[in-house]
């Protein structure tokens, strides 16, 4: 009998250690909501993917708990990040991720890189097009070339962040004209398009998701896009490489969460994410009306992917005297 006490007692004390956060793994994982960071302001192209993916999976009960979306801007991503990273083992917290992901490690701005987080899932390819207001004199590419090549640093050009894959836009464009753009970052892209609309800005590198509002509403125009062909919902917008601009950028955007995951919630996590791309909702509300490439990549997949992406983006911020 005494043996028998023990035992139960035992059982008790590792169900009780299992129920406490930090140690920690509930049974009927998620038992509470979980927090999705995006690490920049709100309008941007990952606040709309993050509040896209918080509705749909409410929508579809692909979660028996909503995720709650929280905006935590600042350093070009980094405080958002390392808020997430910082939480080791905790299955409640979630960043989007995007190319600023590998962009501030390799700068030196964030203490931790994607190999310090348990990577969920990559979920899309983003495009880019460059806007100008609906009024804007520049009607075409080689107008606003022209301007810059006339007067040097004058051609304002807008991107969220810096240095980030806009300013790296902003670069393979000099790059591969021979001029030099003015390149002034914002906290997002939203923020981004209030002030190409206020025409405080001459232009801007935008996702299709960022700016199409607009350019249905006759309020700006697209140049031209930075993709390998032209974009279906723009179908006009020629490429730049069509313009013999050999400029194509790519943005991809996934899903991160700390390390040191409970394996169960881990897989839980993946599970769901994968649900959420294969769902007609994703494919339709999000890829399709933002104008995004689907492709969905398992953990594994992602961190070879990511490696990959941080072995290129190293070389070209070589080539911008940003790192040695």
């Amino acid at each position: 009998m005494r043996t028998l006490r023990r035992s139960i007692l035992v059982s008790l004390s590792l169900l009780l250690v299992l129920a406490i956060p930090g140690g920690a793994f509930p049974a009927s994982f998620p038992d509470k909501p979980i927090e999705f960071t995006v690490p920049f302001a709100a309008g941007g192209g990952s606040d709309i993917m993050a509040r896209t993916i918080a509705a749909i999976i409410e929508k579809e009960k692909i979660l028996p708990q909503p995720l709650v979306v929280v905006n935590r801007p600042g350093a070009s991503g980094v405080l958002g990040y390392m808020h997430v990273g910082q939480k080791t083992g905790d299955p409640y917290a979630l960043t989007t991720a995007t190319n600023s992901f590998i962009i501030q490690p390799l700068l030196g701005k964030m203490k931790l890189d994607y190999r310090d987080y348990t990577l969920v899932g990559g979920l899309a390819l983003d495009e880019f097009v460059l806007v100008v207001p609906a009024n804007s004199p520049h009607r075409t590419v080689r107008d606003l070339i022209d301007a810059a090549r006339r007067a040097p640093k004058n051609v304002k050009i807008g991107g969220s962040s810096a240095p980030s894959i806009d300013s790296i836009i902003t670069y393979l464009l000099e790059k591969a004209t021979g001029v030099q753009l003015n390149f002034i970052a914002f906290k997002s892209g939203g923020e981004v398009m209030t002030n190409l609309l206020g025409s405080h800005i001459d232009v801007a590198s935008a996702n299709p998701g960022e700016a199409l509002t607009q350019i249905q509403a006759k309020k700006a125009r697209v140049l031209a896009a930075a993709s390998s062909k032209r974009l279906a919902s723009l179908p006009d917008a020629p490429t730049l490489r069509e313009l013999g601009i050999d400029v194509v950028v790519t943005q991809w955007r996934g899903v991160a969460a700390p390390k040191g995951l409970p394996k169960e919630a881990e897989a839980v996590l993946v599970s769901a994410f994968k649900r959420l791309s294969d769902s007609k909702m994703w494919q339709e509300k999000y890829l399709a009306e933002n104008n995004l490439t689907p492709y969905y990549l398992a953990p594994e997949e992602f961190r070879r992917y990511l490696e990959a992406d941080a072995q290129s983006t190293r070389q070209i911020l070589k080539e911008m005297d940003l790192i040695k």
